[in-house]
């Protein structure tokens, strides 16, 4: 039973990082068209949970998501869609990787955020909102509606587990 547990566990954790990424991309949208100087003190904040969290939730599903849902629906158009997904996973990592760099360097030297920083990352919240939108609407209704990718990630699940 305790499996059953983890798999809904780590299911529930991954849905919630989606949306927490696109109810931050309202907030970060409205407060970018309004210029609101307040919020993007957050910013920082906001990367640092990236740099924790977005790398293993990308793993996550490279490991575990996208090999059960190729598995469970093997159609051209399923495998050319995860092809997308985890390329879309390396462009992210990328611009992650320089704006982190760059935000903490403002945030060392005490500057503020400049209009140059502030499009790159405007830029990238919006990349990364249509990433998770991507898999909110097209991956995850399939997979689930699939008997055999929700058993094989329950199986993947589990041998991760055990690594």
């Amino acid at each position: 039973m305790t499996g059953v547990l983890n798999v809904q566990n780590r299911i529930e954790k991954i849905s919630k990082e989606h949306q927490l990424i696109n109810d931050y991309v309202v907030t970060f949208n409205k407060a970018y068209k309004t210029k609101d100087p307040e919020f993007f003190k957050g910013v920082i904040s906001f990367f640092k949970f990236l740099e924790k969290d977005l790398l293993a939730h990308f793993r996550f599903e490279e490991v575990v998501v996208f090999p059960a849902f190729i598995v469970g629906e093997t159609t051209y158009g399923n495998v050319l869609m995860v092809m997308g997904l985890q390329k879309e996973h390396g462009i992210l990592e990328e611009q992650l990787e320089y704006l982190a760099q760059e935000i903490r360097r403002v945030a060392k030297s005490g500057e503020s955020i400049t209009n140059k920083l502030m499009n790159k990352i405007k830029k990238f919240i919006d990349l990364l909102s249509l990433h998770s939108k991507r898999e909110l609407v097209d991956l995850f209704p399939v997979m689930n509606e699939s008997a055999k990718s929700v058993a094989m990630l329950k199986i993947y699940i589990k041998e991760m587990d055990k690594a």
